[in-house]
């Protein structure tokens, strides 16, 4: 007896259903999960362009901050040389405000010499960082200090006041030094107003 030859698929026996399939709602969670994918890539992407716009506006605002830095110190610097300016202006205000004519006041002092006297020397010299200063030294050949009197009594009709004066005698010569001070008569007080 010859059994033909059949294909047999299905070696399962027959038997009840183990779980009740799933209920239908529940068929929305791969559909959530794959949407979950989807919208963490485009999140992610989204995160991505901003952090790439915030990178951008970093480096702009750091470029930004450099050109202020740049441009404050150029106007820091242009600000030093107005200061160096006006300072050297001041200087030269107060170089000309305390540069009197000296002509009138050596003239008055010679003019004060009696017939016994004469003068043996005389300096008057200013410093360059304050020209109100004069700094007188004199020599006068007289047999007495009355003629150093009258001279000094010369000087301080010229409105100049002496400061620091020192004189010494010797030989029939009396040596004077001292700074003077022009006094402006108009303000009541020496000039400069920060006399030492």
């Amino acid at each position: 007896m010859q059994i033909h030859a059949r294909y047999i698929d299905d070696f399962k026996t027959e038997r009840k259903d183990i779980a009740p399939p799933l209920p239908a709602y529940l068929r929305l969670v791969p559909v959530l999960f794959y949407a979950s994918i989807v919208i963490s890539i485009l999140l992610n992407a989204l995160f991505l362009a901003r952090l790439s716009q915030a990178s951008q506006a970093k480096e702009a605002s750091l470029k930004q901050d450099q050109e202020l830095v740049a441009q404050l110190q150029a106007i820091k610097t242009k600000r030093q040389e107005l200061e160096g300016e006006a300072k050297r202006a001041t200087d030269v205000v107060n170089w000309v405000d305390g540069s009197r004519p000296l002509q009138p006041l050596i003239v008055d002092i010679a003019r004060s010499m009696e017939n016994d006297s004469s003068i043996v020397e005389m300096n008057l010299s200013r410093a360059p960082e304050n020209a109100s200063q004069i700094k007188l030294g004199l020599r006068l050949q007289t047999g007495n200090t009355r003629q150093l009197d009258q001279t000094l009594q010369t000087i301080a009709n010229a409105r100049f006041r002496t400061f620091s004066p020192q004189q010494s005698m010797e030989r029939g010569e009396v040596e004077y030094q001292a700074t003077l001070f022009w006094q402006d008569s108009s303000r009541g007080q020496p000039e400069p107003a920060n006399v030492q």
